[in-house]
């Protein structure tokens, strides 16, 4: 909000250390709303730690997943249905590869926000959905699907990214959103521009030709996201801070 603008450069001038959940945003606060003369002293102050998620999925790490086919794929969304998630250009990207060639199952699992929406997808003979699951039951889900597809228009995080990739699924994520910058684009997926139903539909097809491996980085790279590693970032953060 522009009336808190100045409040907001105050805090972060008198901050001891700043921490942002993401480089994404890091960037974005640091080059869009802080003083340019302030903008060093921020930054050299700044940390990224990302949010944890639940030891219930680094306990149950599923083993590196194979594509049955290359043709056949098996595209999942866990969140909410809402204009927010951007379920109708995952739709067309659909449709797109479906045009081309591709057998595309897209399962959606989460509580319905924008009837609208559900309306204009449950018809689809392509699309099951699935009512908000316990975490025992979401594990079979991730399990049974291939990649994880969800180009949220916004996303301040998304704790659902890290758990796919605890159950090796590669990844489809938004440019500039809260997930992207976590790891190097095309290391465990792919960051789209949430607004290109085209751009959607190639990544998913790259993500087939280098499944395998695409699908070992996830699990290999999931557990930066235990709170364990976590507390430790934060604790060595608070230690120099201290002195000690």
């Amino acid at each position: 909000m522009y009336h808190l603008r100045k409040l907001g450069n105050e805090i972060l001038q008198e901050a001891d250390k700043v921490i942002f959940l993401s480089e994404t945003y890091k960037d974005k606060l640091i080059n869009r709303f802080v003083k340019p003369k302030n903008r060093e002293l921020i930054s050299a102050k700044s940390y990224v730690i990302p949010s944890g998620i639940d030891e219930f999925w680094l306990n149950n790490v599923n083993s590196v997943k194979q594509l049955n086919s290359d043709k056949v794929i098996k595209l999942l969304q866990v969140g909410e249905i809402s204009k927010r998630k951007n379920i109708l250009t995952t739709v067309k990207s659909i449709e797109l590869l479906k045009k081309n060639g591709y057998d595309v199952q897209f399962t959606v699992v989460g509580k319905i926000v924008d009837n609208d929406i559900y309306e204009s997808i449950k018809k689809l003979d392509f699309i099951k959905y699935i009512s908000p699951k316990p975490q025992n039951d979401l594990l079979e889900i991730y399990r049974e699907n291939d990649i994880f597809v969800m180009p949220s228009i916004t996303e301040t995080f998304g704790l659902v990214y890290p758990e796919a990739m605890s159950q090796g699924l590669p990844l489809i994520y938004t440019r500039g959103q809260g997930f992207d910058g976590q790891l190097e684009d095309g290391k465990v997926g792919y960051s789209v521009d949430c607004d290109n139903p085209e751009q959607i539909a190639e990544r998913i097809v790259d993500i087939t030709k280098e499944y395998n491996q695409l699908s070992s980085n996830s699990i290999a790279n999931c557990n930066r996201f235990s709170w364990n590693n976590i507390i430790d970032s934060y604790e060595k953060i608070y230690k120099v801070n201290k002195g000690d």
